[in-house]
């Protein structure tokens, strides 16, 4: 594992030209969401089909509450009982990646600048990819969407909207504290990443191809901004809620070197303001303070509009803070009881979890499935993953339920290309779990591992090149011994032969995005969930993909992607998504389509979730990006689980 200096070197060494270049380009591998209470939304709570894992029941029967999300009605907090900071440990400290709303790719990086920032729109669920989930966040109302199917969007704007102003702030960029936003703003975050393609960073705007959709976009007037496509986008309401479309003032950023200005965390020391200085949004916190790895501060913005609602007078809290210097279930335990965090997940082992819930009834219990999703990716350029015969051999021969029961305790679920925990989108759990490679019948698990044999031997049974395991979190390169020994059972494949090394995710995401088949070309740790089909799919394996590590080109396979996006009969597009996850699990034709296996997706976390019963509107959300929902929570002070808990 890397040692804490090479973090150091990380955040303070400046950018190179060819990091800025091919730096993190193509790669979405974020960090587990492993912990994510108070840390922001809510999750889907969707109670997936047929949900694996014996313990899902044990859940139920301690009342835990599935539908937790924002749809439900916020209690609003009395006077007396605001202010207060709520604590909890995660993995938001633990920032891999840059600190530009538009160039990051890793979930807890956006986890804290979702809260900084705000969009034209947010979700207030995860669970149902119904329109009627989309609320406005800094529009005024839903778009007025022109042409059938729609190629015009018009969007108005709440009034009165301003930019954070603090001390610092002021000092920094006096023109912008306290500025309203206005529909320049939106244009100047949109057009940012539309054209990315003519700026040096090209690669780190992952989401560029969502807004690549976009023909024109103005303002019409201070507080309205007209958006043409150019054609038909099914998914375009949805990219302007989706987790990282965050708006951000032109101020902050140092356009000098061209098109997309610099990054906002790489600009010299001799041009001013440093990275967390620049942070500067419109939404319910402040940047506070980021240690990297042990804590990361939100404060209050006294002056946030509040989504329509400024008698609410939120956030009611004065700030949250995660920290990350206690991951692991014994820290987690001693201070939960302590009541020095004001909720918790588990790491490793729920036993804690479900042991406290019957210990102390009154605390509330969570359960949700994680979105984000430990997986392989190839560099299919790279021999001997150019060969589907390779991929589908490592495919069936994988031991996902050893994953589910060594690195999740029983308590994880088997993952196709889309999670299950966004159940819409996710290929059917009774379909998944009959396919080859993830179907547990003795006699078929021992097919598949036939058929893995022959195909790695047909291929002629080639020396794996050196696996690189993610370094976080501790189970993924504990498991690396467990891995050797059924990838030797299986295929033959002597331990000896089977190098391996664990390396932090930063380096994996240049890795990933080189063209030397030398570094990472077979990669093994988390991804970051998404929301709607598209994410999913269109930028990991549409051949123009801004993630598309895999160096893939499929042209059967992009017809299907670029259908999904023109489809908008949300039954027919699910149906188009189904059909794209059967052709990357190699289900349809012969099963060895190119694009087939490009990815080979294992498992993804079910949490067990506690909070104490003081903790009111606490709501979650299956992966990151979501923590502006923390402007409704507040502490009730009258509780008697309150008593005790530290200043």
């Amino acid at each position: 594992m890397e040692e804490p200096t090479y973090w150091d070197r990380f955040w303070r060494r400046r950018v190179s030209r060819r990091r800025l270049i091919s730096g993190a380009a193509l790669t979405g591998s974020g960090i587990a969401a492993a912990a994510v209470v108070g840390c922001g939304g809510d999750d889907s709570g969707n109670g997936n089909n047929t949900q694996q894992g014996s313990n899902v029941d044990r859940g139920a029967d301690l009342g835990a509450e599935k539908i937790i999300d924002a749809r439900r009605e916020v209690e609003p907090c009395p006077d007396d009982m605001r202010g207060g900071i709520i604590r909890s440990q995660g993995f938001d400290p633990v920032v891999l990646d840059r600190h530009d709303p538009h160039q990051t790719q890793f979930g807890p990086m956006y986890a804290n600048l979702s809260a900084v920032f705000s969009k034209l729109y947010m979700y207030k669920s995860h669970s149902e990819p119904t329109w009627g989930n989309i609320a406005p966040d800094l529009a005024e109302s839903a778009p007025e969407m022109i042409g059938n199917p729609p190629t015009e969007y018009v969007v108005k704007l709440r009034k009165g909207i301003k930019f954070h102003s603090t001390d610092a702030i002021r000092s920094n960029f006096p023109s912008l504290a306290g500025r309203e936003l206005t529909a320049e703003d939106v244009v100047y975050s949109y057009e940012r990443q539309k054209n990315a393609s003519q700026s040096i960073q090209k690669g780190y705007y992952y989401r560029r191809s969502q807004y690549e959709t976009i023909d024109s976009i103005t303002a019409t007037d201070p507080y309205t901004i007209n958006i043409k496509t150019k054609g038909p986008i099914a998914p375009f309401y949805h990219f302007m809620a989706d987790t990282n479309a965050m708006i951000i003032p032109k101020e902050i950023v140092d356009n000098d070197p061209g098109p997309g200005g610099q990054p906002l965390d790489t600009v010299d020391t001799n041009r001013g303001p440093q990275p967390g200085q620049r942070m500067i949004g419109t939404g319910p916190f402040f940047w506070g303070d980021l240690k990297f790895g042990i804590e990361y501060k939100a404060v209050r913005n006294p002056e946030w509009f509040g989504w329509g609602e400024p008698d609410l007078k939120r956030p009611y809290l004065d700030g949250y803070t995660v920290s990350g210097s206690s991951l692991n279930d014994t820290s987690l335990e001693a201070l939960f009881r302590r009541k020095e965090i004001d909720g918790a997940t588990f790491i490793e082992n729920p036993d804690w979890i479900y042991k406290i819930k019957e210990e102390k009834p009154e605390l509330k219990f969570f359960q949700l499935w994680v979105s984000g999703w430990i997986g392989t990716r190839f560099k299919m350029f790279c021999q001997p993953f150019d060969d589907v015969r390779v991929r589908k051999a490592i495919h069936l021969a994988t031991e996902r339920q050893q994953i589910v029961d060594v690195i999740g305790s029983g308590e994880w679920k088997m993952q196709g290309p889309i999670g299950g925990a966004i159940s819409y989108w996710a290929l059917p759990e009774d379909e998944l779990l009959s396919s080859p490679g993830y179907r547990q019948g003795s006699a078929e698990r021992e097919e598949d591992i036939k058929k893995a044999r022959q195909l790695f031997d047909a291929a002629g049974s080639p020396e794996l090149p050196q696996v690189w395991f993610a370094d976080i979190p501790s189970y993924i390169p504990n498991f690396i011994g467990t891995w050797k020994q059924f990838m030797n059972k299986n295929l033959g494949i002597s331990v000896d032969k089977l190098r391996t090394l664990s390396q932090a995710y930063s380096r994996i995401a240049e890795a990933l995005a080189d063209d030397s088949c030398d570094l990472a070309s077979m990669y093994w740790g988390f991804d970051n969930g998404w929301i709607d089909l598209d994410d999913w799919v269109y930028p990991y394996f549409h051949s123009t993909g801004s993630k598309n590590s895999f160096r893939l080109k499929d042209p059967d396979l992009d017809k299907l992607l670029d259908a999904q996006r023109r489809e908008f009969d949300i039954e027919k597009r699910r149906q188009l998504g189904y059909q794209i996850q059967r052709y990357l699990l190699g289900l349809e034709g012969d099963g060895m389509q190119k694009g087939a296996h490009a990815r080979v997706d294992y498992a993804t976390p079910y949490l067990a979730i506690v909070t104490w019963p003081y903790v009111k509107n606490a709501v979650f959300f299956p992966w990151f990006g979501s923590s502006y929902w923390q402007s409704n929570v507040w502490l009730n002070k009258s509780d008697p689980t309150f008593r005790g808990r530290p200043a």
